[in-house]
């Protein structure tokens, strides 16, 4: 069985070239663009290459870029104090905090304070509840990461069946992250039907490969590169990889001066060839789509505050 390995790219540059093109149009019709905030901390291994190429990526597409860099030790009051001044900020129209937080940051209590019209990506507590709850109508823009996943698995022809069994691999670290926690179950509820088996395993459980070999689909969020077993895998099985890992950094090919980061995921694409029916992998899978839904969810808060 050849695996189909399902990469974002194409998808990710359709969203983008839609977004760019609408925020052309409203720019000639109103003289104005969406804004959008990025707040990052300097601590975080990718941090040095993931703010600088949010910034890019968007200022490409068209928005007006807000950035701001915080140390390790910033305190609660000051985010809190940020964010409220990016709140009544008229020309910001989507305030995203990249995570990982710094430990001593309580990410629910960080996202709780993004005006919910701004918190484009799903993570403020009304949003989620929204998403659960979709009769309520509170939300006025899908959840990033599950729209993504569906979005991407209809692209790559993926069929989620009935009666499948779907399991979700996470570090502890994960599970006892409030926030992380709460995003991954409200978005597997999103995306998974009724009438399919769901199982959350911790990563060192002494049955994980029991529950990886049951597993129709497989998704993976690890700090541990590449810690899946080819061994535990259901032969078919789509793997779903969602973290990114800082392994290491080589120089450029073609500046030998600047380095570039070698990133992976909790699974070995190489090592499930043949194996898994398919595989959204870890560089160039599923967290580009999220990044253009993103920006084309900043799109919608723009629209809607004209």
């Amino acid at each position: 069985m050849e695996t189909k390995i399902l990469k974002g790219n194409t998808l990710q540059e359709k969203i983008l070239g839609e977004v760019k093109k609408e925020i052309s149009k409203l720019q000639e019709k109103h003289n104005r663009v969406p804004g959008i905030a990025f707040i990052g901390f300097s601590s975080v291994p990718l941090a040095k290459y993931n703010i600088p190429f949010h910034v890019q990526l968007a200022e490409n597409t068209g928005f007006n870029v807000f950035k701001e860099i915080k140390t390790e030790h910033a305190a609660e009051d000051e985010l809190f104090d940020l964010i409220e001044k990016l709140n009544k900020n008229k020309d910001v129209h989507a305030i995203v905090v990249l995570q990982p937080l710094p430990k001593h940051l309580n990410p629910i209590r960080i996202s709780n304070k993004i005006d919910p019209d701004k918190e484009v990506e799903g993570f403020h507590p009304q949003n989620m509840i929204g998403t659960l709850i979709p009769d309520i109508h509170i939300n006025k823009y899908p959840m990033c990461l599950p729209a993504a996943l569906l979005e991407l698995l209809k692209e790559g022809d993926v069929q989620i069946q009935k009666d499948q069994e779907w399991v979700l691999v996470m570090d502890d670290e994960f599970f006892s992250n409030p926030l992380v926690n709460m995003v991954a179950r409200t978005a597997i509820m999103k995306v998974v039907p009724d009438d399919c088996a769901l199982t959350f395993v911790n990563k060192t459980s002494r049955k994980l490969a029991e529950h990886c070999k049951r597993a129709d689909y497989l998704i993976v969020v690890t700090k541990d590169p590449e810690y899946v077993q080819a061994e535990w895998l259901k032969p078919g099985v789509c793997i779903i990889d969602i973290y990114s890992n800082l392994v290491k950094e080589i120089p450029s090919k073609k500046d030998p001066n600047r380095l570039v980061p070698i990133i992976r995921g909790g699974v070995n694409v190489d090592s499930v060839n043949n194996i898994a029916g398919a595989i959204l992998p870890i560089p160039g899978g599923l967290m580009g789509v999220v990044l253009a839904i993103l920006f084309r969810n900043t799109l919608i808060s723009f629209k809607n505050s004209l």
